[in-house]
């Protein structure tokens, strides 16, 4: 729509004129452009903002799960499937982008990790998508999709994360197919600053659940768990039992804070894109208008220059 701009401010001053019509409807085009990034970038801030509430308001429910988990398998040395490596040789990997686009290089950087992870592992690699990118970027990494979620909009829901947690340990568990389940997302670490993740959920470790809990504290101490003194539980029915529940549970909160996580991620890369979407129409609006003003003049001029030609003319 503007690649003729520089051609136009480039035109001898006596074919500006007219072009000031056409000027003045691309300020106004630009002019609305600018209104629509503007909101944009407004509606992302919120949108970061309660993604980055609802993390943190999950965060306690997933350190008491945790809790749990390291006194039964670690105390008691109580194992379970989730706990082990499973018995096939490939991995089940989520990958999780955007269903839209105008976020910047959020789906970009997400897309070249899944090519770097693809590459630094021989065994086969099978996906879980999650939003209309990603299933893009598993198509064009040749990679098998066993499911693809599109459904997760702007409110992530718990019972959709739950849904989205049994299919994965059931292929993990039932198929004998795989030995872990990987997930690739992006880590929100603040407003400017998110980056993509690999993290391995399946097994459960408790090291890495901490460290995936604890990613949404952006290096703030006085948030941080500590689990160095476990409190004493008495279990019942029996141990086993409380640890079949718990598991999948913390497998829900896990992803949970994930998607909160690349969720903020997301409208926090939309939010600088349309930021600078903003500056960069602010910019041509003023190049225009500066380019209007010269036309405006140079048509000015030359209807001066034609009165007074006329003028000597009738004079002659």
């Amino acid at each position: 729509m503007y690649d003729n701009l520089s051609s136009i401010i480039n035109q001898p001053i006596k074919n500006m004129a007219i072009q000031a019509k056409v000027i003045k409807e691309k300020i106004k085009s630009v002019g609305n452009i600018k209104k629509i990034t503007k909101t944009m970038e407004m509606v992302s801030v919120s949108k970061m903002r309660r993604a980055i509430s609802d993390t943190l308001a999950s965060r306690e429910y997933a350190r008491y799960a945790l809790e749990l988990l390291v006194t039964l398998s670690k105390k008691r040395q109580i194992g379970h499937p989730l706990l082990l490596p499973g018995s096939g040789e490939k991995t089940l990997l989520v990958i999780v982008a955007s269903n839209k686009g105008l976020c910047g290089g959020y789906n970009t950087n997400v897309s070249k990790l899944v090519s770097k992870f693809k590459k630094d592992h021989d065994r086969e690699i099978e996906a879980v998508t999650i939003g209309k990118q990603a299933e893009n970027i598993a198509h064009r990494n040749g990679l098998t999709i066993k499911a693809s979620y599109k459904e997760f909009g702007e409110d992530i829901e718990i019972e959709k994360v739950k849904s989205l947690r049994k299919m994965i340990q059931k292929e993990f568990l039932e198929s004998g197919e795989y030995n872990n389940v990987q997930i690739i997302y992006t880590q929100f670490v603040k407003q400017l600053d998110y980056r993509p993740k690999v993290r391995e959920i399946i097994p459960i470790s408790p090291k890495t659940t901490r460290e995936i809990i604890e990613e949404v504290e952006h290096g703030s101490s006085d948030h941080r768990f500590s689990l160095d003194s476990l409190a004493q539980y008495l279990f019942e029915p029996t141990e086993e039992e409380v640890l079949n529940g718990v598991l999948p549970s913390l497998i829900s909160s896990v992803l949970f804070q994930i998607l909160l996580e690349a969720s903020a991620s997301e409208h926090s890369s939309r939010m600088v894109a349309m930021q600078s979407a903003s500056e960069n129409a602010e910019e041509m609006e003023e190049e225009l208008t500066l380019t209007f003003n010269r036309a405006r003049q140079a048509g000015i001029t030359q209807e001066i220059s034609e009165i007074i030609s006329g003028a000597s003319a009738l004079q002659n």
